[in-house]
C-alpha cells in the first residue's frame, strides 16, 4: 500500500491521490496537518509543506517535487508496477 502525506485541499496532494486512484493503486493519506509524524516526515524531505508530496511505498519515502503526470507515471514505474524494484 502507498502512503501519501500531504494536506487535504492541497492541489498536487489532490493530483497524486486521483493518479494512484485511476491506476487502481491502494493508498491511505496521512494528513499531516493533523499528523505530527507525517509532518516531520514531510519537512525532512521535502523542506516545508507547500514545495511537494511525499509518497511512502514498503516504509521507502520519496519526495515529489513539480508533481505532475510524467513525473508520477515515472515514480509509478520504479516503485509499484508490477515487477518494479
Amino acid at each position: 500500500m502507498v502512503k501519501v502525506y500531504g494536506l487535504t485541499g492541497c492541489g498536487p496532494c489532490e493530483v497524486a491521490k486521483l493518479f494512484l486512484a485511476q491506476k487502481g493503486v491502494e493508498f491511505e493519506f496521512v494528513d499531516v496537518g493533523e499528523d505530527a509524524q507525517g509532518l516531520r516526515k514531510v519537512r525532512e524531505l521535502v523542506g516545508g509543506l507547500s514545495a511537494g508530496v511525499v509518497l511512502e511505498v514498503d516504509g521507502k519515502s520519496e519526495a515529489i517535487l513539480g508533481v505532475s503526470i510524467p513525473r508520477l507515471e515515472s515514480w509509478y514505474r520504479e516503485h509499484v508496477e508490477p515487477g518494479a524494484g
